[in-house]
């Protein structure tokens, strides 16, 4: 998103950028919390997740360097409605939600940039809705994995079994015979704390149709696509 600024916003903001080193599980934004800054992911990976009041969560959307999050409840001046961790350590820049605004008030440019990447995101919350409801676990970790080599351009994804489930929605011994099914078919290689992606063509036959509908919508909303090269 920083890319796409125009050549005015990108002279107004450039001051108050600055890039932070997120760490896993660094939490960024929780309900009931004011939202003081929005963050753009450069190496980093971020989740947005619904908390249950049992405790359990699902995630919803995953963000890493082709979008920002913690917009509309910046220019909202409210509180957001869902939970935002680091999923994958790295480097984010951030900005304060004032400055935002302010610029957003300012530029008709910036505020519609802002307006149609945050179309973007919620367009990958709605896709993920369906997915979890119709798709079997096979095929949502299959996406989750190609979203995630994306985002990190490697074909390692450092994270364990539990988190994976996590991420996915389900019980860990779910997710652990899942990985087992792909590492079977020699799709992926299983070690500690990490798992490498060996045939992506393949792996992306047995996504369901979710992970190509996400990138559709990316680029039909915001053209600039996350690469795994």
């Amino acid at each position: 998103m920083l890319r796409a600024l125009c050549g005015a916003d990108d002279q107004a903001l450039a001051a108050d950028l600055r890039d932070v080193d997120l760490k896993s599980g660094d939490m960024l934004y929780e309900p009931d919390y004011l939202v003081e800054w929005v963050y753009f992911p450069q190496t980093a990976v971020l989740s947005v997740v619904t908390v249950m009041a049992d405790g359990r969560a699902v995630e919803s959307d995953t963000v890493g360097c082709e979008s920002v999050v913690g917009v509309l409840a910046a220019l909202a001046s409210s509180e957001p409605t869902s939970r935002t961790f680091t999923q994958i350590p790295g480097v984010a820049t951030r900005l304060s939600a004032a400055k935002l605004r302010q610029r957003a008030d300012f530029s008709a440019h910036f505020r519609r940039l802002l307006v149609r990447h945050c179309l973007a995101n919620l367009a990958q919350a709605h896709q993920s809705v369906a997915c979890n409801a119709l798709h079997s676990v096979n095929q949502r970790l299959c996406r989750w994995l190609l979203m995630s080599q994306d985002r990190t351009a490697s074909d390692v994804v450092q994270l364990t079994h539990q988190y994976l489930a996590f991420m996915v929605g389900v019980q860990r011994t779910t997710i652990t015979g899942a990985l087992r099914d792909l590492a079977a078919a020699d799709l992926i290689r299983i070690g500690r704390r990490r798992i490498e992606i060996l045939d992506r063509p393949r792996m992306e036959l047995r996504a369901c149709e979710c992970y190509g509908a996400v990138q559709a919508n990316l680029e039909r909303l915001i053209g600039d696509v996350p690469s795994s090269s």
